[in-house]
């Protein structure tokens, strides 16, 4: 068991890195006219963030968090959306992200229910490793539009604090640490390809050496 120091320490980490990761992806979404975070993701996570934002808030401060990232995750939705359009027509990709939007809502309203988590911790950490494993997807459809290795190191720091504080709080939910595990190792493997890619752009992009001539 942590310290309660210790486990404000590690709300506020997870708090800050996720909410720098968010801003990243917003900033680098524009600059490179697209999305850096998969649709399912983002739907997944704005409906969670609706959900203890506005409905079934259960601290003041996760309150006033899960508000801070439903208004970030608004902004990279219209990016989705926006920059989405140039692949996909609006009358196959709105109903789409309509669906997606519907299906997280009641999925997590359902495992809300049924896991009497009130907390929405099982959702949350679900959404965590789908969004993990989605994001090593990303490069190898967009390249590194949208994605740096910053964003990459500061959602998983993010992720870090909530899994320690997480096993902190419950150390004997096996499933828990399933996920927690599970989602560290697959954001180990997104930066392992974004530093890949990245050397192999800049490579490919730096000056030839001049040849020698006898």
């Amino acid at each position: 068991m942590l310290s309660n120091q210790m486990e404000l320490f590690l709300q506020y980490g997870l708090a800050i890195f996720w909410t720098v990761t968010y801003v990243l992806i917003i900033i680098q979404g524009f600059k490179d006219r697209a999305c850096g975070m998969p649709l399912p993701a983002i739907c997944a996570n704005i409906t969670w963030e609706f959900l203890f934002a506005f409905m079934m808030p259960f601290h003041p401060l996760q309150m006033i968090i899960s508000l801070v990232w439903f208004l970030l995750d608004c902004v990279i939705l219209f990016q989705g959306v926006y920059f989405a359009k140039k692949q996909f027509p609006p009358r196959l990709l709105l109903p789409a992200i309509f669906s997606l939007l519907v299906i997280s809502l009641l999925l997590h309203v359902g495992m809300i229910v049924e896991f009497h988590d009130q907390e929405g911790k099982y959702t949350a950490f679900g959404i965590n490793l789908m969004m993990s494993i989605l994001f090593i997807k990303l490069p190898f459809t967009q390249g590194l539009k949208g994605q740096t290795i910053y964003i990459a190191y500061y959602k998983m720091i993010g992720t870090l604090c909530a899994s320690i504080l997480c096993y902190s709080l419950y150390p004997d939910s096996i499933l828990l640490l399933l996920l927690c595990l599970l989602t560290t190792i697959a954001d180990i493997v997104y930066i392992g390809i974004i530093h890949r890619a990245v050397h192999i752009t800049k490579r490919s992009s730096a000056p030839l050496a001049p040849t020698l001539r006898a």
